[in-house]
């Protein structure tokens, strides 16, 4: 089984629903400075992944550290911390040369190569498909719905 995701203020109603007592402000706050410990890469000392929602009240630990757990079995992680994508080898804009940006970047600042782009079924079946005029819009529109469980295209129209 693997976490659900949850947002971080649908995460906190929640809290605060079992846990009246807790500050809502703090532990917003905390939740938000262990995602962006996550973000950046801050390991548990066991080397794994920090759980988000867990490193918010004990500190920077993974799910097992802190739970004694292997498995999650949908306990909540923040949806942003779930999503995070493997950016080795991948370049950060940050350390290109201004005069070599181009292409596509993730919202982190990552670069995102066109060649790894999967193309859905729908996409061969459009009259867009390979039309250079389309294929940045097309590009985005893959990127944008890349982990999504069902692809919708509001471009999409049917090759006669």
């Amino acid at each position: 089984m693997k976490f659900s995701p949850i947002s971080i203020e649908e995460y906190v109603k929640k809290h605060l629903k079992n846990n009246p007592s807790e500050n809502g402000k703090d532990l917003r706050k905390r939740l938000q400075t262990a995602l962006a410990d996550y973000k950046r890469g801050v390991k548990c000392s066991c080397g794994n992944d920090i759980w988000v929602i867990g490193a918010a009240t004990v500190g920077n630990s993974c799910f097992t550290c802190i739970t004694g757990e292997s498995d999650p079995n949908n306990d909540y992680e923040i949806e942003s911390a779930i999503k995070k994508n493997n950016t080795a080898g991948r370049r950060h804009i940050d350390e290109i040369p201004p005069s070599e940006i181009n292409g596509f970047f993730d919202d982190d600042g990552y670069e995102i190569s066109t060649d790894l782009i999967q193309k859905p079924s729908l996409c061969i079946t459009c009259v867009h498909n390979d039309n250079p005029q389309e294929e940045i819009l097309c590009n985005l529109t893959r990127i944008d719905q890349k982990d999504a469980k069902e692809f919708i295209c509001f471009g999409y129209k049917e090759r006669k």
